[in-house]
């Protein structure tokens, strides 16, 4: 039997359907091509948001008060001169010392530290410089030579005579040296003390980290309206928001200010801000913008007893009865005295029954005297201006005294009043626009201590008394 194989004849696509597959595959090129542009302008559109986000425009950059300083120009002549090692020790001016002396006994020889000194002549007042001044002395090493075993060679000395400036000497050539000085950028940074007392404002600011400073300047803020020697109680409390200033090596430049402090004594808080008006002058304020200062403090040392009154009395050691003029603050000798008030130094002697003593002329024919120091503060002389709390003497017993004492005395036209009966007036007074700023002053620092007591940055919180209002 005879088998055929045949082929099924191929279906032939109608012209409907061949046109329905050509558009189906029309419409998937053109979805692939949006797809591809979407995708293209999804990921550039991303790339923008991201940029704008993280680089924000220069219009609405936050810039800092002070530029950021240029780098400093290399002169041709330090260009030119080959690769050195080079190290740094450190020396400070003595008591007499100059700065030939000091380079001397760094084995810098006479005729380079004369080079040297020669280029700071014009540019820097070396005299100026005073005991505990630091130094840095430079020397270089060839890359061949062993800085151990050989000497190098002197490459000059830099030193910051203030805060806010370096005065640089390098040398550019054979025994050719350059002086520069340069500006140093300082950052201001915020903290905080909060302690009890338990023997003095002093004793207790000092002890919570505050500068010495900065605690005078505290001290007079509290001395318009807190008597020092009656009022302070142990288990009174101290705030102080204050700042300090840094270098860009993270060290200590300078200390800052007292932006706000408080002191509450018996259950009273005296709080005081520090205000900036519109003309650059700067004055502390209580909150209902009365200013703090007087023209003179109630009690020019801190830490002081009141042992005698001002008017009739017998002399401890004449031993008859006569007026005293003034108030006698009995405190271990060396205790700090301030000056008053702002003024003038009008008689400093070391002679007669007051031993060390000092009066200070003051505006308004107020005079003020201060006797038996132990002895006085540097610089001062007859004429010498003085700033209310700046250090004037110590406390001690020198002249006709029983023991270690401040006799102080007031005088109005020359005439001995009370010190304790003076109600002088406010420096200063705020008007309605002034009392607007000075509540976004108090708002600020009350912000900034949240923050430091939120960060525990040097904030140790205490119990606030009954009755007493939070910051």
């Amino acid at each position: 039997m005879q088998m055929t194989d045949q082929k099924q004849p191929q279906r032939e696509e109608s012209p409907e359907l061949v046109a329905q597959r050509l558009s189906a595959a029309t419409r998937r090129r053109r979805a692939r091509r949006r797809f591809s542009i979407a995708f293209v302008l999804v990921v550039a559109s991303a790339s923008w948001l991201i940029s704008d986000f993280l680089t924000p425009e220069m219009s609405n950059a936050t810039l800092s008060a002070r530029p950021a300083p240029s780098a400093p120009e290399v002169t041709p002549s330090l260009r030119q001169l080959p690769p050195m090692h080079r190290r740094a020790k450190t020396d400070a001016l003595k008591s007499g010392d100059s700065l030939a002396a000091l380079l001397s006994r760094n084995n810098v020889s006479a005729v380079e530290s004369d080079a040297a000194l020669d280029s700071l002549r014009g540019q820097f007042d070396s005299r100026s410089l005073r005991p505990g001044q630091k130094v840095r002395i430079f020397h270089e090493w060839m890359p061949a030579q062993n800085p151990q075993t050989d000497a190098g060679t002197f490459a000059g000395l830099d030193f910051i005579p203030e805060p806010r400036q370096q005065v640089s000497i390098r040398r550019i050539g054979d025994n050719q040296f350059e002086t520069r000085r340069i500006d140093r950028p300082l950052s201001e940074r915020y903290f905080v003390a909060d302690t009890l007392i338990s023997s003095s404002v002093y004793e207790a600011a000092r002890s919570s980290g505050v500068a010495p400073n900065l605690v005078v300047e505290l001290i007079r803020l509290f001395s318009f309206s807190v008597d020092f020697q009656r009022d302070i109680r142990q288990g009174d409390q101290l705030e102080v928001l204050y700042t300090r200033r840094f270098d860009g090596n993270n060290q200590l430049a300078e200390e800052g200010e007292i932006v706000f402090a408080a002191l509450t004594n018996r259950g009273e808080r005296h709080a005081y801000w520090l205000h900036r008006h519109a003309d650059g002058t700067s004055h502390y304020y209580d909150e209902n913008g009365k200013s703090v200062q007087r023209l003179l403090m109630r009690t020019p040392v801190d830490g002081a007893r009141l042992s005698s009154r001002f008017g009739m009395r017998r002399h401890p050691i004449l031993g008859y009865t006569r007026m005293h003029r003034g108030l006698d603050f009995a405190a271990p000798t060396g205790t700090p005295i301030f000056a008053a008030g702002d003024g003038r130094v009008i008689r400093k002697t070391t002679k007669g029954n007051n031993g060390l003593f000092i009066k200070l002329q003051h505006k308004n024919n107020y005079q003020t005297a201060y006797a038996h120091m132990s002895r006085f503060a540097k610089g001062l002389k007859n004429g010498t201006k003085v700033k209310q709390g700046q250090i004037i003497g110590y406390v001690g017993r020198t002249g006709l005294a029983t023991g270690p004492h401040l006799h102080y005395e007031v005088l109005k036209n020359q005439k001995p009043v009370n010190p304790r009966a003076l109600d002088l007036p406010a420096a200063r007074k705020m008007d309605a626009t002034e009392l607007a700023a000075l509540v976004e002053t108090r708002r600020q620092a009350t912000k900034r201590i949240g923050n430091l007591a939120a960060s525990q940055n040097a904030l140790s919180s205490l119990p606030r008394r009954s009755g007493i209002p939070a910051r």
